[in-house]
C-alpha cells in the first residue's frame, strides 16, 4: 500500500529543487545580462577610442556592436572577439613604433634649433628643456609637438626681427647636397638606357663622382630629369614600334596561313579528282581490252587522256612547289619574329636585373629586399613557416676608405659579398642593405642551423687574404639574427636587429646576436 506522506515529502523536496533551479537561472539571467550590458558598454567606448586607426578594426568593432543589440549567443562573438584582440595588439606595436619614431623627430628638430647660433638664450634654454623631457605616451608626444611649433614660430620672428639672411635650411644644405649626388648616381646607376641618353647619363655620374658645386648640381639634377623623360620616351616609341611591327607581322602570317590552308583543300580536291580520273581510265582500259577491235577503237583516247592526266598532275606539282616555298617563307618569318621576341624579352629581363641588382657587389639592392621581405612575410603569415632575417654589418668600414680608399672599400664589398653568397643555400636571398651591410632572408632553419651557418660566414670572412697597399688587412663583421614571431612585421624585425648591431658594436666588434 503506497505511503501519502512519503509522496507528499517527496513532492515537497521536487517543489524545493525547482524554486532553487528557478533563483538559479534567474540569477544565471541577471549576471548574463549585466555581462552582455558591460560588454556593449566595453565595446562602445573601445570603438570610440580606436576609431580611426584601422580600417578593418572599425568594421569588426562596429560589426559587434550591432550584433551585441541582436538576441544571439554570446558565444558566437568570441572568434571575432579574438579578431579583435589581435588587431589592437597589432595597433598597440604599431603605435609604440610611431611614437619612438615620432619621439627621435622631435629630438633631432629640436637639436637642429639649439644648434642655431643667432636664436636667444632664453629660446634655446626652453628648447634644452623639450629635449630632457621623457615621454611615456603618444599624448606626451603630440603635445611636445605643440611645443616644438610654438618655439619654432619663436625662432622664426627672432630671426626675423634681426633680419638674418641664414636661414634654418642652411646648415643641413651641404649634407643635402651630399645625399642628392649619392641618390642621383644610385638614379643614374639603375636607369639602363643603351641609347644616346645612356651615354650622356654615364658621364654626368662621373662629373657626380668628381665633385661638384651646387649651382653645377642643380644644373646636373634638370639635365638627369631630361635624360631620363626623353630616354623613356624613346623607350616607349621602340616598344610601340616593335609592338606594331610584331602585330603587323602576326596579321600578314595569318592571312598567309589562312591563303596557304585555303590552296591545301583545293589542291587536295584535284588530286581528289585526279586519282578519280585515273580509276575512271583504268576502269574503262579493262571494259575496252576485252575484244582486238576495242584495243584499236580506243587507244588514241586513252593517249589523249593519259597526256590530260599528265598535264594535270604537273599542274598540282607547280601548285604543291608553290605551297612548299610559302610554307618555308612562313617558317622564316616566324622565326625571324621568334629572334625579335627573344631578343626584346632578354632585354627587358637584363633591364629588370640593373634595376633590382647592386652594380658594385651583384647582389640584390634594396628595392629588390623590400619586395622579397613583403613576399615572405606574406608567405610566413599564412603557413607560418620558419623566416630568418639576417643583418651583417661590417665592422669599421669607414676606417679602412680613409686608410686604404674607396677602392679598397669596394673591393672588400664584392669579396665579402662573394664568401657571404658561397656559404648560403640556392634559394637564399642576399641584398646590400646599405654602405657597408648586407641582409639575408632565410626559410625553412632552425636556430641550430642558424648559429652554425653565422659561424661559418663570420669565420671565412675573418679568414679572407685582403691585401691593401702592400699590407695585409683583417676584416670582421658583427650579425645579427631574428625569426619573425608573433605579431611582428617587417618593419619592426627590421628595426629589431637593427637597434641590437648598432648597441652591440659600440661594445665591441665580430659578434653574433640572436634576437
Amino acid at each position: 500500500m503506497i505511503d501519502i506522506s512519503e509522496i507528499v515529502a517527496e513532492v515537497n523536496t521536487l517543489k524545493q529543487q525547482l524554486d532553487h533551479a528557478q533563483l538559479s537561472y534567474r540569477d544565471s539571467n541577471l549576471k548574463s545580462r549585466r555581462e552582455i550590458v558591460i560588454l556593449k558598454r566595453l565595446i562602445t567606448r573601445l570603438t570610440i577610442a580606436c576609431r580611426g586607426i584601422d580600417n578593418e578594426l572599425d568594421n569588426t568593432l562596429q560589426s559587434i556592436t550591432h550584433d551585441l543589440e541582436q538576441p544571439l549567443e554570446i558565444s558566437r562573438l568570441i572568434p571575432r572577439l579574438a579578431i579583435v584582440e589581435r588587431l589592437v595588439t597589432q595597433q598597440a606595436d604599431v603605435i609604440q613604433h610611431q611614437n619612438n619614431h615620432l619621439q627621435q623627430q622631435i629630438n633631432q628638430r629640436s637639436h637642429t634649433l639649439i644648434q642655431h647660433q643667432n636664436l636667444p638664450m632664453s629660446l634655446q634654454q626652453d628648447l634644452d628643456h623639450l629635449v630632457s623631457q621623457q615621454p611615456t605616451t603618444l599624448l606626451d608626444n603630440h603635445q611636445r609637438i605643440v611645443r616644438l611649433l610654438e618655439l619654432y614660430e619663436r625662432s622664426i620672428k627672432s630671426l626675423t626681427a634681426t633680419d638674418n639672411k641664414n636661414t634654418l635650411s642652411n646648415d643641413n644644405q651641404p649634407n643635402f647636397s651630399v645625399e642628392l649626388v649619392a641618390e642621383l648616381q644610385q638614379i643614374i646607376t639603375e636607369i639602363d638606357f643603351i641609347n644616346d641618353q645612356g651615354q650622356q647619363l654615364f658621364s654626368i655620374r662621373n662629373q657626380l663622382a668628381q665633385g661638384v658645386d651646387q649651382q653645377t648640381l642643380l644644373a646636373l639634377l634638370v639635365q638627369v630629369l631630361r635624360l631620363i623623360v626623353s630616354g623613356t620616351h624613346n623607350e616607349r616609341y621602340a616598344s610601340q614600334r616593335f609592338l606594331n611591327t610584331l602585330n603587323s607581322d602576326l596579321a600578314s602570317l595569318q592571312k598567309n596561313t589562312a591563303k596557304t590552308a585555303s590552296s591545301f583543300s583545293v589542291l587536295h580536291q584535284h588530286r581528289h579528282d585526279f586519282n578519280t580520273g585515273i580509276s575512271t581510265i583504268v576502269s574503262n582500259i579493262d571494259q575496252q581490252l576485252t575484244t582486238p577491235e576495242g584495243i584499236t577503237a580506243s587507244w588514241e583516247n586513252i593517249t589523249y587522256e593519259l597526256q590530260q592526266l599528265a598535264q594535270r598532275n604537273s599542274q598540282l606539282e607547280q601548285r604543291e612547289q608553290a605551297l612548299i616555298e610559302q610554307l618555308n617563307h612562313t617558317d622564316n618569318k616566324v622565326q625571324q619574329l621568334q629572334q625579335q621576341t627573344y631578343s626584346y624579352r632578354q632585354r627587358l629581363s637584363q633591364q629588370e636585373q640593373n634595376i633590382f641588382r647592386d652594380k658594385l657587389t651583384l647582389t640584390y639592392n634594396r628595392s629588390a629586399f623590400n619586395d622579397r621581405i613583403e613576399h615572405e612575410y606574406q608567405r610566413w603569415l599564412r603557413y607560418q613557416n620558419p623566416l630568418l632575417l639576417v643583418l651583417i654589418d661590417i665592422d669599421n668600414f669607414t676606417q679602412l676608405n680613409n686608410d686604404y680608399g674607396h677602392h679598397a672599400g669596394d673591393k672588400a664589398l664584392k669579396i665579402i659579398a662573394q664568401t657571404i653568397s658561397h656559404q648560403l643555400n640556392p634559394t637564399d636571398f642576399i641584398a646590400r642593405f646599405n654602405e657597408d651591410a648586407f641582409t639575408l632572408l632565410l626559410t625553412d632553419i632552425d636556430q641550430q642551423q642558424c648559429q652554425q651557418l653565422m659561424n661559418n660566414i663570420q669565420t671565412a670572412i675573418t679568414q679572407l687574404p685582403l691585401h691593401f697597399k702592400g699590407q695585409s688587412i683583417s676584416i670582421s663583421v658583427s650579425i645579427c639574427t631574428s625569426f619573425f614571431n608573433h605579431n611582428d612585421t617587417p618593419k619592426n624585425v627590421i628595426q629589431r636587429i637593427e637597434t641590437a648591431l648598432r648597441h652591440s658594436q659600440i661594445q665591441r666588434c665580430n659578434t653574433v646576436i640572436h634576437q
